[in-house]
């Protein structure tokens, strides 16, 4: 068992982050609350399973291009951790496990966020789940970041527990890492409208990555599931990262990982609509947008620093980040 000091992730909440459990709407949840003193109540409420045979090794092909339902037949070269975040998913829940069984992971850690359903005792049916369970809500980012913090695996897949996605989905993500990808993505492009009439959440995804230097990523971002990382990045990373999805993309491409898109799942569709992320300014829409004023933030204090931000060359960005806008 680790020491109690080493599951604190659940405690390391940013500032800004509140306790709605609601998701936005690009496919990332936030809930949050006060994360603090949480570490105890998670060690004793980790309960281990023991752990189902490893992958196995075929000759059958692997996945085809994006967001294709292909057959399942794994054989990746690395072990898998899958990490689902879930509050309040008792419906869903077995039957995203049924699904991510079939990918034969070596484990499974499932976070429940302050559930009051019977999320624990639908998950404890899975013989493979860890089941971590947080007495009050800290949010999905917080609880994928704690999931990190106690997998194995060298292949990382996070899911969020409110959607069931077929296997055959999810296996492009696991095999793109698999195949030395840092971080694979869920390309959401094709699915929103033009920038003119899309949300203040697009946008902020939109202008994050021509920061970054990768228009090619489109909205595509960590906030959004499913999404992989491979042992790698998380080193590279840190899991205390995390918990602002945004932040840690920054890091992971300025970093000069390997970050593609691998899938297209359409989350959208399966978003579940809650009081709290619907309507403009939404509480999930300011928190998400906080999240990449953080990641930005970040982002020009690294190039000042490093001399690579100056007055001529940040009016000239600016100048082709509205040519590239209006081109849209």
């Amino acid at each position: 068992m680790m020491a109690e000091q080493e599951l604190s992730v659940s405690g390391l909440s940013s500032a800004g982050r509140r306790a709605s459990g609601r998701k936005g709407s690009s496919g990332r949840t936030a809930s949050g609350g006060p994360a603090r003193g949480t570490a105890k109540a998670a060690k004793r409420s980790v309960r281990r399973r023991p752990a189902g045979p490893g992958p196995r090794r075929s000759r059958s092909g692997r996945t085809s291009g994006p967001g294709y339902a292909v057959r399942i037949s794994p054989a990746w070269r690395g072990s898998l951790s899958v990490i689902i975040s879930a509050r309040n998913e008792e419906q869903t829940l077995p039957k995203l496990l049924e699904q991510v069984m079939r990918l034969r992971p070596l484990e499974i850690i499932v976070v429940l966020n302050g559930c009051s359903d019977r999320s624990f005792q639908r998950t404890r049916l899975c013989p493979q789940a860890m089941v971590v369970c947080l007495p009050e809500p800290a949010g999905h980012d917080v609880g994928r970041a704690l999931g990190a913090k106690l997998s194995r695996g060298e292949l990382l897949l996070f899911l969020d527990g409110d959607m069931v996605i077929p296997a055959g989905q999810l296996t492009p993500f696991v095999a793109a890492v698999d195949q030395g990808v840092d971080v694979a993505l869920n390309d959401l492009d094709p699915l929103l409208p033009p920038f003119g009439l899309s949300d203040a959440v697009t946008r902020c995804k939109l202008y994050l990555n021509q920061v970054l230097g990768r228009p090619d990523l489109g909205v595509s971002s960590m906030t959004a599931v499913p999404h992989a990382l491979s042992r790698r990045a998380l080193e590279r990373i840190g899991y205390r990262e995390l918990m602002v999805p945004p932040k840690a993309l920054a890091l992971s491409i300025l970093g000069r990982l390997r970050v593609e898109k691998a899938g297209a799942v359409n989350v959208i569709k399966q978003n579940r609509l809650r009081q709290g992320n619907t309507g403009a300014g939404n509480a999930i829409e300011r928190l998400i947008a906080g999240d990449h004023a953080e990641a930005l933030a970040w982002v020009i204090a690294e190039q000042r620093s490093g001399g690579q931000l100056t007055a001529e060359n940040l009016q000239e960005h600016r100048r082709q980040i509205a040519a590239w806008r209006n081109a849209l």
